[in-house]
């Protein structure tokens, strides 16, 4: 007894399928090469058109089989088409919240505290260098001198003009490279500078 599929022969679905126009590229008005996903969808679609051909042709194209194992096959193929449009690459997303975090740049303030507690340590080198960084912030914040990570105290100082820092940058200079390198009596001295030149850091 022939049974008929009510959504019509299972080969005629497959080539609705592969003629809507969501599978394909935009159109224009001249005739634009086929990209990989037109390629792609094509030839699954041809493929599929010759899987339910060559079932036809073995069981009949309206058995019970038939109809089954071409349902089968138009449902596989459609969850493997929805499953590489949902994962396929162009589509991913970064996963919310998951955003490149900025670091702030900490304040002269800050900087100055962290000098005083690398004194309290004996760490000199460190103390000296860190009394230099709050100092180019300082000039920063201040609207004197914009700040510059490569910028040295010695360009800072020839950018200024300013009596007060040029002290500053002497010592800085002879805490950071003078021979012996940072002692408690350079940084001493460093530490009066930055006194004399901004005010000492709240």
């Amino acid at each position: 007894m022939n049974v008929v599929w009510p959504h019509g022969d299972p080969r005629d679905v497959a080539r609705a399928i592969v003629a809507d126009p969501r599978f394909h590229g935009t159109t224009s008005d001249g005739t634009p090469q086929p990209n990989f996903l037109d390629r792609v969808l094509a030839w699954l679609g041809q493929r599929l058109v010759e899987l339910l051909r060559a079932i036809g042709h073995a069981l009949g194209a309206q058995t019970p089989l038939s109809v089954v194992i071409g349902t089968a096959v138009l449902v596989a193929a459609a969850v493997v088409l929805v499953v590489w449009f949902v994962r396929r690459p162009g589509r991913r997303q970064a996963a919310p919240g998951r955003q490149v975090r900025l670091e702030r740049a900490p304040t002269s303030a800050e900087l100055f505290a962290q000098a005083l507690a690398a004194a309290r340590a004996e760490r000199w080198h460190a103390a000296a260098s860190l009394l230099v960084r709050a100092a180019l912030h300082a000039l920063d914040e201040r609207g004197r001198l914009r700040f510059d990570p490569a910028r040295t105290p010695g360009e800072a100082r020839r950018l200024l003009h300013d009596a007060a820092f040029d002290a500053f940058e002497r010592e800085a200079t002879t805490a950071l490279f003078a021979a012996g390198a940072a002692t408690p009596d350079r940084f001493a001295r460093l530490r009066a500078a930055y006194a004399a030149a901004f005010g000492e850091a709240a």
